[in-house]
């Protein structure tokens, strides 16, 4: 059984250099794929010898590659704002949880009878928790609850 391991999500953003050679490798890709079926085409199929029109191949390469750059700057930018969410509901999900333990704890202590409509209301903190956990992608979601799991216990009262 191979255990897969996920990298950090800040370890997953792609660095400007390898935005730039993903966008110009695909513009090359299309540029020798437009040469090619130039080639197929005018000499195999039509066989009519000529040069090879490279202007329309060279229109290709530079929208090809645009049109990568746009897309992985895009892809680079949601990644970030992922990651920067991510941080925030960590922060604010430990300092929560936290201080919740610390009012049931505190409650428990002193009145034990009113601890019913303080239960209540530390259950919907944790569901608007739960709901902004569940609007992260999936794959931040489990790392999160892994996280969660392991740091916070659960206490049952």
């Amino acid at each position: 059984m191979k255990l897969q391991t996920e990298l950090p999500l800040s370890r997953q953003i792609s660095s400007n250099a390898s935005v730039v050679l993903v966008s110009v490798f695909s513009g090359l890709v299309v540029f020798f794929l437009a040469i090619l079926l130039q080639w197929l085409v005018y000499n195999d199929w039509l066989h009519r010898n000529g040069p090879v029109r490279l202007v329309g191949s060279a229109v290709a390469f530079f929208l090809t590659s645009l049109f990568a750059y746009r897309w992985q700057l895009a892809k680079r930018a949601e990644k970030i704002e992922v990651l920067k969410r991510i941080e925030a509901i960590q922060w604010m999900n430990d300092r929560i949880r936290n201080s919740l333990q610390a009012i049931e704890c505190v409650v428990y202590a002193t009145n034990p009878h009113v601890t019913d409509p303080v239960r209540d209301a530390v259950d919907s903190i944790e569901d608007v928790l739960q709901e902004m956990l569940s609007e992260m992608p999936a794959a931040a979601h489990r790392r999160r609850e892994s996280l969660t799991e392991s740091r916070t216990p659960k206490t049952t009262i």
